[in-house]
């Protein structure tokens, strides 16, 4: 079921692509500035814009009662489309996340590159993720994303959450223990790197309840 109701402490896979397949990252500021959006907004609540707080157009007050909205997991940005796994931690979590991500970076993206109108295609998509199982195969899903980019063949691909689980190196907002809990930390046969890269295919029980990038 696509976007079925969102709950708290559950787990989506989200997804969202450019209008008419278009992309929605022309360089490394775009990728740096999505990132930093997806910080930003990932708590509530904001006393101001993220374009206002970058230009400190107005004195940044300090919000005592902010609270996270999601969690976010897995995350990984090609071209003309983006994938994340999120749990919402609050009511309406995804939703206002989700919201203020797409409206704060169109305006960025327009402004940059001087166009106008709708940056993505309709409507977020997002399936939930009801098991350990899906959980798993939607992180190595995900993450595989980038793997179809010759260009990025063998090296490590900067614009996923992907280096950071190879690494362990603590994330600015992304929680990568979590996923990784589920893995030996010293046995090579059963590392999440082996988990990702040593099966190339995705579960067939799993795969019809990923999101497809071409439906």
């Amino acid at each position: 079921m696509i976007n079925p109701p969102f709950a708290n402490s559950c787990y989506y896979h989200i997804y969202n692509r450019g209008v008419e397949k278009r992309n929605i990252f022309m360089d490394n500021w775009d990728y740096s500035r999505f990132l930093e959006t997806l910080d930003f907004y990932r708590k509530c609540p904001q006393p101001q814009k993220l374009s206002d707080f970058r230009r400190r157009a107005f004195v940044f007050k300090e919000v005592k009662d902010q609270k996270e909205l999601i969690k976010i997991f897995v995350y990984c940005l090609m071209p003309n489309h983006f994938h994340l796994l999120v749990q919402q931690l609050v009511d309406g979590g995804i939703t206002a996340f989700v919201s203020n991500l797409a409206n704060s970076y169109t305006r960025y993206f327009n402004t940059k590159h001087e166009r106008v109108g709708a940056l993505f295609q309709g409507a977020f998509k997002a399936r939930l993720v009801e098991t350990d199982e899906y959980l798993l195969q939607a992180s190595k899903y995900i993450h595989r994303n980038s793997f179809s980019l010759l260009q990025w063949k063998s090296k490590i691909y900067p614009y996923s959450s992907y280096r950071y689980y190879l690494s362990s190196k603590k994330h600015p907002f992304c929680d990568i223990g979590f996923i990784l809990s589920y893995f030996s930390q010293t046995n090579p046969g059963l590392t999440y790197k082996t988990f990702v890269e040593g099966d190339q295919s995705i579960d067939p029980n799993i795969f019809p309840l990923l999101l497809e990038e071409e439906n």
